[in-house]
């Protein structure tokens, strides 16, 4: 999910780059396509289960002048050799991931990625259209996007996601556990967000502290957008749910474990009162990998950042957003 929100500025540089009207379409799978339907200047999103082959035939009967590639693996590599064939009109635009220097920076901490994020690398694949970082900055467009509006005023509580794909990324239990019994005793409501995956977890986390509530496995994307909008803070790892709250400008901690912000994949463009907790020592060998799928310490990252770091952060940033 983080991923599909990620791509959100390029939409809109697509629109502001190209001279007349350009009609943008958006090829996803199916489970995250809440992120880029209504989406202001997407046309239409085709949505697969699988595989491209599901919409490939139907890709061809449209046609296209262009196709941005903004994952640059072997499936969106089917898609352009599918839309390559027949008259040959498409032109493919495929954005640098800069692997090489993400493994490098892993494996011996040589950091040649100089800070660059995601998202300019995905806007440099419009290179040829012109300046998409100019384009949208001249606009004031640059930040994410979902098809939900930030609220306008706050009072949702804290919202904890407590999924991530990786164990890396994963608050542990235990970490979720203080950090709700803190929030608690001043009172503050909390919402646990999730999916399926986390459902049983947030039952064992809800039967422990009355006053906590759970949209694990409950609500859709969509759904859980509305209900974060209006979050106090948001308390999320490496995950696609930062990515949301930095696109619905909901105030955030975030706390790294196994990856880091130096991969290019941290909040882009947040709230201003957003706090980032790295692990305590040891500082070097950070990141432990690209996914957070490993972790080469004997006490991993994620557990490095204590609840009570987690609880002071949470409190500064109320501290500077309260009214």
């Amino acid at each position: 999910m983080g991923d599909v929100i990620l791509t959100s500025p390029v939409i809109r540089a697509l629109h502001a780059l190209i001279d007349g009207v350009a009609e943008v379409h958006f090829l996803t799978k199916r489970s995250f396509s809440a992120a880029v339907k209504g989406l202001a200047g997407v046309h239409r999103v085709w949505e697969i289960d699988r595989t491209t082959a599901e919409v490939e035939q139907g890709l061809k009967e449209v046609g296209f002048h262009y196709v941005v590639d903004l994952h640059a693996n072997a499936r969106s590599g089917f898609v352009k050799r599918a839309l390559r064939a027949g008259e040959g009109r498409t032109l493919d635009l495929t954005v640098d991931k800069r692997s090489f220097h993400k493994i490098l920076l892993v494996r011996t901490g040589l950091d040649r990625l100089a800070g660059q994020h995601v998202v300019e690398r995905y806007l440099e694949t419009l290179r040829p259209f012109g300046d998409a970082q100019a384009a949208l900055a001249t606009n004031g467009e640059s930040a994410l996007k979902l098809p939900v509006l930030p609220a306008q005023e706050r009072g949702g509580g804290a919202f904890l996601a407590l999924g991530a794909a990786h164990a890396g990324k994963a608050i542990p239990e235990s970490h979720w556990l203080e950090v709700i019994a803190g929030l608690r005793n001043e009172n503050r409501s909390v919402t646990l967000i999730g999916g399926p995956d986390e459902q049983a977890l947030a039952e064992r986390l809800c039967g422990v502290q009355a006053g906590v509530s759970s949209l694990c496995g409950q609500a859709n994307w969509t759904k859980t957008f509305l209900a974060m909008a209006k979050a106090d803070v948001l308390v999320a790892g490496d995950t696609g749910a930062m990515h949301a709250g930095a696109a619905l400008n909901i105030p955030m901690v975030v706390v790294w474990g196994c990856t880091s912000p130096a991969l290019g994949m941290g909040p882009w463009k947040p709230h201003p009162a957003t706090v980032q907790l790295e692990p305590e020592q040891p500082l070097r060998t950070r990141p432990c990998s690209r996914l957070g799928d490993r972790c080469r310490h004997t006490v991993p990252c994620i557990q490095r950042v204590s609840p009570e770091r987690i609880l002071a952060g949470i409190n500064g940033v109320l501290n500077q957003t309260a009214p």
